[in-house]
């Protein structure tokens, strides 16, 4: 139950999709749950009904699509891979498979 949202409960600046880190502002930014509410750690582009849209991809991966996205949207490379190697690795969804990595060295 900790991933459900009211609708009427304000959303924050702390509301950032925790495996891409785009923040969700609207309802309609957040990921679905299997039985179709609302998934506060998710945005909509990672996470639908109760899956992830891009499941197996790595870390590296998804650092190099979120720069992608972002210059399209006219962030320099050099801001959107400082970005993206700031905040990807510190977010929950991907904190796992950084332990897992450094346990394996």
């Amino acid at each position: 139950m900790k991933n459900k949202i009211s609708l009427s409960m304000k959303t924050s600046e702390k509301n950032i999709c925790q495996s891409c880190g785009m923040p969700m502002k609207n309802m309609t930014d957040f990921g679905t749950d299997r039985d179709g509410s609302i998934n506060t750690e998710y945005c909509h582009h990672c996470y639908e009904e109760g899956a992830f849209t891009d499941k197996g991809i790595s870390l590296e991966e998804k650092m190099a699509r979120n720069i992608k996205i972002a210059e399209k949207l006219g962030m320099s490379k050099a801001t959107a891979s400082k970005l993206a190697r700031n905040t990807l690795p510190k977010l929950r969804g991907w904190r796992k498979s950084n332990k897992a990595k450094q346990l394996k060295k």
